[in-house]
């Protein structure tokens, strides 16, 4: 795929999501399942594979998980900025992959446990100076806030749609 093209498709895709509150909501779900890619990605995932929850390279998955892609699967389109160029990459669900020796090979998947991680967020909201909550939701939130309001220029301008006169 060519960047052009994968540009267009990306304005495409932030069209459906800006008009639709349901469109919206799932795509939040691919960024919290997808957090560490940035938003063009999850953009990407979210429009070829919404249901994904850990994406990865196909060596990725080869060498840390000894997992392979499956014959046939298509790749998720991601950008990748190398410095001096850019260029079309493609990544892969685990739904996607199977173990490489047959054996039953689980992939663990974080999940947020209210009772072991209750004192992280403590710690976390402390660490920034702030008084902790006895809510969970609250302890949550501050942090979202905290955290996200660092990034909230940089996911504006890249959710910017160009203007049609």
């Amino acid at each position: 795929m060519r960047i052009n093209d994968f540009h267009n498709i990306l304005e495409l895709i932030k069209q459906d999501v800006l008009h639709s509150e349901a469109e919206y909501l799932k795509l939040l779900k691919v960024v919290g399942n997808n957090q560490r890619y940035d938003f063009r990605s999850q953009l990407s995932i979210y429009d070829k594979n919404p249901e994904a929850i850990a994406c990865a390279k196909f060596d990725y998955w080869r060498e840390r998980f000894n997992r392979t892609v499956m014959r046939g699967q298509k790749g998720i389109p991601i950008l990748e900025d190398y410095g001096t160029f850019k260029e079309v990459d493609y990544i892969f669900d685990i739904g996607q992959t199977v173990s490489r020796n047959r054996d039953v090979n689980e992939v663990n998947l974080w999940k947020f446990d209210k009772e072991n991680h209750q004192d992280v967020l403590k710690e976390m909201i402390k660490s920034e100076g702030y008084d902790e909550s006895k809510s969970t939701l609250e302890n949550i939130f501050s942090l979202s806030r905290l955290y996200g309001d660092e990034k909230i220029d940089t996911l504006m301008n890249e959710l910017r749609v160009a203007d049609e006169d």
